[in-house]
């Protein structure tokens, strides 16, 4: 049994490479990867080669400042690059149009900034070509110009009746068809993960990323490879095929995924970044006033600190009022802050459920889905990455302001200059990519997606071969 399956498979392949045009197109498909790894590596180590190098400036910068006054230095600020993982080399993902550098300062909780999306002119407006787009959408394309005539031509010339009345059975011809298309797309991805996996072997979840990758692309393409069977098995014309599947890859890899994020973001718009800094500025002015003496809110706090340090006068405190207020100030931006962005992140996260809802509809977006969280470059680990940045701005603004309180003379305040030594001590976490686990949601809703876009067109097979 398995040998006729094999022998049906070799068959196909030696008639496919006789036609001359199928493995022309498989040469261009595979020199299409080619120059889609070899740009996707460039761009890679020009990002990374970016990041490290701003990173070291950073560092330099801020461990070379002289002895100054504490929130002066809380206002020069520090950069936090996003990690990167070398998968990023297959599929970027969101990475050029959120960012990838941002800046920590005191009272602000700026977003990531650097984004080559919106740096480039109009002529680099173009999408990069990855090995992940290669999958999504040109390997099935190709796959469709070579074989919508598997099983229509074989109608058309009588060797499929032929071979019935020879009493092959169906799922042996439809089993050795499918092996014929898949095996080769397999195996070149296959060759990619092995590939990546050398040079990405170190890095953090390697073998759990990539695996994730590779199951969920070798599911797309064999619901691909199957879909192509169908078709082809269920039209009487070759141009019924072709027409039928191009179609389906039109539906599938443009129509639906555009059509889906678009609704997606009409049904959760998102506020623009110059009207949420506004709400949090108008909500800041009701909450309390540092510089007003007779802000209500501020007014208490001193009332509480003279209370706790027992004295009657500011100037009598042992240590910086000017420092307590600081770090009371930046408790209360920050909070304002971190919840219109928690607002922002919360209407992202609708738009993304919203589309999981629909994802079933294209197994083309639940492949983006997977390949994106596999390389630690969605929504969820952008997510991460900024409430990494802004715990390390708080941390360390507040650890300024302590210095402030505590080793700046009240008497002295503007004059006064710090230790630079201080500044080399302050807490400033290493940024890490977090676990894939953060996009379990989205890679769980994608697997059952791509599961049924493989069992759905198996079925269908089964039914269309049997009333032939």
């Amino acid at each position: 049994m398995t040998s006729l399956v094999w022998k049906i498979a070799c068959n196909e392949w030696q008639r496919l490479w006789r036609a001359r045009i199928p493995a022309l197109l498989m040469l261009i498909l595979l020199a299409l990867w080619a120059i889609a790894a070899l740009a996707a590596h460039h761009h890679w180590q020009d990002h990374a080669n970016t990041v490290a190098e701003v990173t070291q400036r950073s560092q330099q910068d801020w461990q070379s400042q002289p002895d100054r006054h504490p929130h002066r230095v809380s206002h020069y600020g520090d950069f936090v690059p996003k990690p990167l993982h070398p998968l990023s080399v297959i599929e970027p993902g969101i990475l050029d149009q959120s960012g990838h550098l941002v800046y920590l300062e005191a009272h602000r909780l700026n977003s990531a900034n650097f984004n080559p999306a919106t740096e480039a002119t109009s002529l680099g407006r173009f999408p990069l070509i990855t090995p992940a787009m290669i999958v999504q959408w040109w390997m099935p394309l190709f796959l469709i110009m070579i074989a919508y005539a598997t099983i229509t031509a074989e109608k058309i010339t009588g060797i499929l009746a032929f071979m019935r009345g020879n009493g092959t059975p169906v799922w042996m011809i439809a089993a050795g068809k499918w092996l014929s298309l898949f095996l080769p797309l397999f195996t070149l991805l296959c060759l990619q993960a092995a590939l990546t996996l050398a040079w990405s072997w170190g890095s953090e979840q390697a073998l759990l990323r990539l695996s994730l990758m590779l199951l969920a692309q070798a599911m797309y393409i064999a619901g691909w490879c199957l879909l192509v069977i169908v078709v082809s098995w269920f039209s009487r014309q070759l141009h019924g095929a072709l027409l039928t599947l191009l179609l389906c890859w039109v539906c599938v890899c443009i129509i639906f995924p555009r059509g889906l994020a678009n609704l997606a973001q009409m049904t959760y718009p998102t506020q623009p970044r110059t009207e949420a800094e506004h709400h949090a500025e108008v909500k800041l002015k009701t909450l309390g006033d540092s510089h007003n003496p007779d802000d209500p809110h501020f007014a208490a706090f001193k009332a509480g600190i003279l209370k706790k340090y027992q004295v009657t006068n500011v100037e009598d405190l042992p240590v910086n009022y000017h420092g307590l207020l600081m770090q009371e100030g930046e408790r209360l931006t920050t909070a304002v802050y971190r919840e219109q962005q928690a607002l922002h992140d919360a209407q992202l996260n609708r738009q993304n459920a919203s589309i999981r809802h629909w994802l079933w509809l294209t197994p083309a977006l639940a492949l983006q889905y997977v390949q994106m969280a596999s390389s630690g470059n969605d929504l969820a680990h952008h997510q991460a990455f900024i409430r990494q940045a802004e715990s390390r701005r708080y941390q360390l603004i507040q650890y300024l302001n302590q210095i402030h309180t505590l080793k700046v003379s009240q008497h002295d305040d503007k004059n006064t200059r710090v230790s630079a030594d201080f500044w080399k001590k302050a807490p400033r976490p290493a940024i890490t990519l977090a676990p894939v686990a953060v996009s379990r949601h989205s890679i769980a809703a994608a697997l059952l997606v791509l599961l049924a876009w493989i069992l759905i067109p198996g079925v269908l097979l089964m039914k269309v071969a049997q009333r032939t």
